[in-house]
């Protein structure tokens, strides 16, 4: 029997033991979008070139109209042990970049 992705979002999550929340904060501007963006495309919900750009978690349109954030978003998620995407990880490793400095 082959599952849909809700079908194994839901057998999943019937065990505690693979649930782990998160939040992501940051100072405005340092990568929060971007983050949820990379996250978003490791699980094939949007593409990997799209990351950083679509804001998929901004659902509000004055949030994609204004291009800022104005209310908190909740997601699911499936994490698969493996490696990010190349571009992930450089917009990642780019966006730390100051603070690597200033440390």
């Amino acid at each position: 029997m082959v599952l849909s992705g809700v079908d194994k979002m839901i057998r999943l999550q019937k065990n505690t033991a693979n649930i782990r929340n998160i939040c992501v904060l940051a100072h405005v501007d340092h990568g929060k979008t971007t983050l949820a963006d990379c996250l978003i495309s490791s699980n094939g919900i949007i593409s990997s070139r799209l990351a950083g750009k679509l804001r998929y978690m901004d659902s509000r349109e004055d949030e994609q109209v204004r291009g800022i954030t104005m209310k908190s978003s909740a997601i699911s998620l499936h994490y698969a042990e493996g490696k990010p995407s190349v571009f992930c990880l450089f917009v990642l490793i780019f966006r730390a970049l100051p603070l690597l400095f200033l440390n």
